[in-house]
């Protein structure tokens, strides 16, 4: 019952960035190249005339846009018991900007998330996987929503592999931004979907389906120093903590209780203005930094 279709990469690997999803591994089944440093943000040398897709100065959103990340050292391991539900972190990924449509006062932001795997066991023979991830950004006035399956939701790049979600219902946003930039009070974001599992083709089998929940509070931070290899900034800090469970809805499930989210999961991202996120670092102890952007 691998949810992930390839033959390259172990089950208990599989890299689903969703934390609950993860858990919803462990329950289903027993088991870029480096850019020259930039000239520091904020010396007025950044980019110019980016493009503000629903005035947000956090993520300047134009089509062509793009932000190369890589894997760092995290300044702490992770726990035990996250540790052995942690996805195959990428060796790099990018994300770039392939289209921007508005019609009706709401503006949709497609990305294309490349991500890179480094499976390699012998030095002499190395094995790169490579998969794309399609994520979107919907976003008003009001709103700006982030599909689940983008690393500029939690931080944790990959996406997820053999499930669908039939039903998905969000209440709150995924960002407030006052005035184009994040505020100093904290907002809420629930998410419950319904999902089902993927058989391989013609396999015929018939897998699980069940609920997940996701609750999730968001808070602004003060700005910190980061220096990456694409330069240095002055970053504000979002922490999001996030509860959330697993549900599985089947006649063979009817005794199971709901299997809760690791407790104390929090996720960190930090922004730089002009620029979007230039560091993150999530409960996994996954931390991932920028190494180039491409930004008009």
């Amino acid at each position: 019952m691998a949810l992930y279709p390839g033959p390259q990469v172990p089950y208990d690997r599989v890299p689903m960035r969703i934390p609950a999803l993860a858990l919803l591994a462990l329950t289903l089944a027993p088991a870029a190249s480096m850019a020259k440093p930039k000239v520091q943000a904020g010396d007025g040398s950044g980019p110019k005339n980016l493009g503000y897709a629903c005035g947000a100065k956090v993520l300047p959103l134009a089509v062509g846009n793009v932000w190369t990340y890589s894997t760092v050292a995290a300044p702490l391991p992770a726990l035990p018991d996250v540790a052995r539900i942690a996805p195959l972190p990428p060796k790099s990924f990018t994300i770039t900007v392939k289209s921007i449509d508005t019609k009706a006062g709401e503006t949709v932001v497609q990305l294309e998330e490349k991500i890179i795997y480094d499976l390699t066991k012998d030095s002499k023979k190395p094995v790169l996987d490579e998969r794309i991830v399609h994520s979107s950004i919907t976003c008003t006035a009001k709103k700006f929503d982030i599909t689940p399956d983008s690393f500029f939701f939690a931080g944790e790049p990959g996406g997820y592999q053999g499930l669908t979600f039939d039903k998905f219902e969000r209440k709150g946003t995924s960002w407030m931004l006052p005035k184009g930039a994040f505020g100093e009070a904290e907002w809420p974001e629930d998410i419950i979907a319904q999902w089902k599992q993927e058989p391989h083709e013609e396999s015929g089998a018939k897998l699980n389906s069940g609920k997940l929940e996701l609750e999730r509070r968001t808070t602004p931070s003060d700005a910190e120093s980061i220096v990456t290899k694409a330069g240095s900034y002055r970053a504000e800090k979002l922490v999001i903590k996030t509860t959330g469970r697993i549900t599985i809805e089947t006649a063979k499930s009817k005794d199971l209780k709901p299997a809760e989210m690791p407790a104390d999961w929090v996720n960190q991202l930090w922004f730089a203005p002009d620029y979007g996120v230039v560091q993150s670092l999530n409960r996994y102890a996954h931390m991932y930094q920028l190494v180039d952007s491409q930004l008009k």
